[in-house]
C-alpha cells in the first residue's frame, strides 16, 4: 500500500479544500492510503474527511509565519514515513516541501491552485522560493493550463515536472438538482444575477456592484436582484459600498451557505468578477446547474467558459463591457438557456471527477515506477498539455 500524506494550509470552505476532499474520497484505496495534515486547526472539510475514515492531523497556527509548524511537520513525517507527500496552497507548498525534503520522503509533489502571476497572491520572493524548491520536487500539479504555462514560459520552471490536472465535478451530487434546475423560473420577471466567493480582494466584489449599478441605471432593470454569497473581512465595506451606489434594495448579501447547489438553483446567471482565478469550482458548479456564466477573462476562466457559447468572457475591470454582456443574457432568455445547456454539456464531457482522479493517479504511478529518478525525461510535454 502506497502511503500518501497530503499537506494543506487549512480545511475551510474553499475550492482547493473541496478538491482535496474529492481526491482522498475517490482515490483507489486498494493502491493508495491517504492521510491529511492541516497547518491550521478546524475547518469544515476536516470533519468531512474524517467521516471517510481518513486520518486528519491539525496543527496549531499561532500567526501567519509560524516556523514551529515546520518542526512539527518534520517530526510527523519522520513517524509516518510516507511514500508520497503532496502539498496544497502556498504555506503548505513551503512548509510541507521543506519538511518532506529534510525527512527524505521519496516523492514530493506541490500544487498550484491559482494564477501564479506576480501581483496576484504571489510576489517575487514567493516565485524565487517556489523555483528553488522545484529542484527538490518531483512534480508540480497545476489545476489550469494558465498556471502551468506561467510557470514554464514566464518563470522558466522545468516543463518536465509541470503537470496539469483540471478540477473535477462529482456528478452524483448534481444530477437530481440539475434536472430540477431545467425548470427554472423562466416566467419570473425578477431576474437574479448571483456570485459566490469569499469577501477578499481576489474576488473583486466591488466590480460586481459597479456592474449591478450600470444594469439598474442604464438598462432600467429596477426589479433585478443581485445576490452575493460569501463572508469575509470586506463584508461591511461592500455593504457600505452598495449603499453609496444607491443599489442596496437590489443587492442581497446572503452570507456563507452550506446548500450551494440549492442557491445556484435560484440564480438565472452567474457573474464572476475576480481579479485572478485558477479553475473556479463555482463556475463549474454553475455550469453543471445549467447557468450561463459572465466572467472576467483571467486565469483559468477561459478553460471553462467558451466565449459566446457557454457565456461571455470580459476584460478585467471594464464594468461597462461586462454590463453589456450581462444585459444580453438578461434580455434574451432563449440565448441564456442555450448557453446554460452548452455549459452543462461541457462540464459533463470534460470535467468529471473520474478524469481528475485518473490523471492524478497516473502521475503518482509514473513517479513510483521511477522513484529513484529525480526528473522524468519522457512524459513532461504530454502531461503539460502541449
Amino acid at each position: 500500500m502506497i502511503k500518501i500524506c497530503y499537506i494543506i494550509g487549512q480545511l475551510g470552505k474553499s475550492g482547493a479544500e473541496k478538491q482535496l476532499y474529492e481526491l482522498v474520497k475517490n482515490i483507489n484505496k486498494k493502491k493508495f492510503s491517504p492521510m491529511v495534515i492541516s497547518l491550521s486547526q478546524g475547518g469544515y472539510w476536516a470533519n468531512e474527511i474524517r467521516k471517510l475514515n481518513i486520518e486528519v492531523i491539525e496543527l496549531q497556527r499561532r500567526r501567519n509565519k509560524d516556523f514551529t509548524r515546520l518542526f512539527k511537520l518534520i517530526k510527523l513525517l519522520q513517524a509516518i514515513k510516507p511514500d508520497i507527500v503532496h502539498t496544497y496552497a502556498y504555506s503548505a507548498n513551503y512548509y510541507g516541501r521543506v519538511a518532506a525534503i529534510l525527512t527524505k520522503v521519496p516523492i514530493v509533489f506541490s500544487s498550484e491552485r491559482n494564477s501564479v502571476d506576480i501581483g496576484t497572491y504571489k510576489n517575487r520572493n514567493h516565485i524565487f522560493i517556489d523555483k528553488f524548491l522545484s529542484f527538490f520536487t518531483q512534480g508540480i500539479i497545476c489545476n489550469s493550463y494558465n498556471a502551468s504555462e506561467a510557470l514554464v514560459k514566464k518563470y522558466s520552471f522545468d516543463r518536465r515536472i509541470v503537470f496539469t490536472v483540471h478540477n473535477g465535478i462529482n456528478f452524483a451530487d448534481f444530477l437530481d438538482r440539475a434536472k430540477a434546475n431545467d425548470q427554472r423560473k423562466i416566467d419570473n420577471k425578477d431576474k437574479v444575477v448571483g456570485t459566490v466567493g469569499r469577501f477578499y480582494p481576489q474576488k473583486n466584489h466591488k466590480l460586481f456592484l459597479d456592474v449591478s449599478k450600470i444594469i439598474i441605471d442604464k438598462y432600467g432593470y429596477k426589479d433585478i436582484k443581485f445576490k452575493i454569497l460569501g463572508d469575509g473581512p470586506l463584508k461591511n465595506e461592500l455593504i457600505n459600498y452598495s449603499e453609496q451606489l444607491g443599489i442596496q434594495n437590489n443587492v442581497i448579501f446572503d452570507g456563507e451557505r452550506g446548500d450551494i447547489l440549492n442557491v445556484l438553483k435560484s440564480f438565472d446567471i452567474l457573474l464572476m468578477t475576480s481579479h485572478y482565478e485558477g479553475i473556479s469550482n463555482v463556475i463549474m458548479e454553475a455550469m453543471m446547474m445549467g447557468l450561463p456564466v459572465v466572467a472576467t477573462d483571467v486565469g483559468g476562466n477561459r478553460e471553462l467558459v467558451i466565449d459566446g457559447e457557454t457565456g461571455f468572457l470580459c476584460p478585467l475591470n471594464n464594468p461597462s463591457r461586462i454590463a453589456d454582456m450581462l444585459h444580453q443574457l438578461v434580455n434574451n432568455e432563449e440565448e441564456a438557456i442555450r448557453m446554460g445547456e452548452n455549459g452543462k454539456k461541457r462540464i459533463l464531457n470534460e470535467f468529471g471527477i473520474e478524469k481528475m482522479i485518473k490523471k492524478t493517479e497516473n502521475i503518482y504511478t509514473k513517479f513510483l515506477e521511477k522513484k529513484k529518478i529525480l526528473r522524468l525525461c519522457a512524459y513532461g510535454t504530454e502531461d503539460y498539455g502541449y
